[in-house]
């Protein structure tokens, strides 16, 4: 074998490229796979995500009142004062819970839907106040009834109230009657221009008979 020095040399040349990577070459694509993936997520989960159906004021009062029933009488007082002042807030925004009794009655006796139900609605506050202030002995189920006959009130009128009003009936107008003859001659209305009929055409004159012959001419 002879020595490396003896060897020639040669050059193999240039390799072939090498060909770009998988993510080399389609990053763009996953990335933009990736977003829209996500955006489609996004989309079907507000899609199919329901928000909860709020529940109306009266039905809120009314699970109130029945777990109230269950509770201790100083308990109950509180929280049935609570729902219902809830309830007179989401009824109108002007009967706001913060306000005293004496204020919240005030500005509920000027707010129509509010008339009908304006004497057990001051009975159960005032009574409730009577309770939670003075000691008074108050029974639960009395503020409950009073509240609940109260609400019932508020809702008949609010159901009143959104009945569309009956258009009004209008008559028709009599048919005016055309002026007479006996008006004034100067007056416009007895002036009623009259269509005049075509003249007839003139018949031809009859023959005329021979005259007779008279007796000295015979």
């Amino acid at each position: 074998m002879p020595p490396a020095e003896d060897i020639p040399f040669t050059l193999l040349g240039p390799k072939a490229e090498v060909p770009p990577g998988f993510w080399s070459s389609y990053w763009g694509v996953a990335v933009l796979g990736v977003a829209f993936l996500a955006v489609l997520a996004l989309v079907a989960v507000r899609l199919f995500r329901r928000a909860p159906a709020a529940r109306p004021p009266l039905a809120l009062l009314e699970a109130e009142l029945t777990a109230a029933e269950t509770l201790p009488a100083a308990e109950a007082v509180v929280r049935v004062t609570r729902a219902f002042r809830g309830y007179l807030f989401a009824v109108d925004a002007r009967a706001l819970p913060s306000l005293a009794t004496e204020e919240l009655l005030t500005v509920t006796g000027v707010i129509p839907v509010f008339l009908p139900a304006r004497q057990p609605l001051a009975a159960a506050l005032r009574g409730a106040d009577a309770a939670k202030f003075a000691g008074a002995g108050l029974e639960t189920s009395l503020l409950i009834a009073g509240v609940r006959e109260a609400a019932k009130r508020v809702e008949d009128a609010r159901r009143t109230f959104a009945r569309p009003a009956p258009a009004p009936v209008v008559r028709p107008r009599p048919p005016a009657i055309a002026p007479t003859s006996s008006a004034p001659p100067t007056s416009p209305a007895a002036i009623i221009p009259v269509a005049t009929p075509p003249p007839l055409p003139t018949p031809p004159p009859l023959p005329v008979p021979p005259p007779l012959p008279r007796r000295d001419q015979a």
